[in-house]
């Protein structure tokens, strides 16, 4: 069964890599699919959290506190720390530079 699955897997990749949509037509169709899927925004979500935490707890809490109470700089932190655990897991792609400072302020 996980034979037929991986070469399954392969085919639909190939057949993604030889299409005619853009990268960003691809991702909004990979997001619209994940989105209608319960349990895989819960298991993103899942294995997001359990890297932010794994990687810096105290950042994590942060960004998730100011994400929970919608504070305005809640995106630009989040976004840091998952380029920042990129990365560290894979340093020679990573080209994003972070985002502009925000003041001390944010944790309260």
């Amino acid at each position: 069964m996980t034979e037929t699955a991986a070469v399954n897997l392969n085919v639909i990749l190939q057949s993604v890599r030889r299409s005619i949509l853009t990268k960003d037509q691809v991702f909004r169709l990979w997001r619209c699919a994940i989105k209608d899927d319960d349990e895989l925004v819960d298991n993103l979500i899942q294995h997001t959290y359990e890297d932010i935490i794994a990687f810096d707890c105290a950042r994590a809490e942060c960004a998730m506190g100011l994400i929970i109470r919608r504070h305005m700089a809640a995106g630009c932190v989040f976004r840091t720390l998952l380029k920042d655990v990129r990365e560290v897991r894979n340093p020679k792609y990573c080209f994003v530079s972070p985002c502009t400072p925000i003041a001390d302020d944010i944790r309260s």
